[in-house]
């Protein structure tokens, strides 16, 4: 089941790298008319959730770590700066929830 989970994030986080490709061409978002501090945050979003979503597929720890420092990133940044980049709050519950379930099913399937 853990290994399943690990799989669907790595396909969800692809889907975000997608998302923000298609950003850095403003078939999407405006980016070319973004503040640096905004192409900043897209650029590291289109980085590390291409990265993150490699390492999940191929369970490895690095993954998992990518995964939990960009979904913590998130919520930070989504929830402390809403005026810079909107409210987002589909994206801090959609971390939050997944941050529980992994930890949740990590905690699980370790003391077995």
């Amino acid at each position: 089941m853990f290994k399943n989970f690990l799989r669907i994030l790595a396909v969800l986080y692809f889907i975000a790298f997608i998302f923000h490709f298609l950003d850095l061409f403003d078939l999407r978002l405006s980016f070319s008319k973004m503040d640096e501090l905004q192409k900043v945050w897209i650029v590291y979003l289109f980085l590390f959730d291409l990265i993150a979503s490699i390492g999940l597929w191929f369970q490895k720890k690095w993954g998992e770590l990518l995964f939990m420092f960009i979904a913590v990133s998130q919520i930070v940044v989504y929830g402390f700066f809403r005026e810079f980049l909107g409210p987002q709050t589909f994206l801090i519950w959609f971390h939050l929830i997944t941050l529980l379930f992994y930890f949740l099913l990590k905690f699980r399937y370790k003391y077995r």
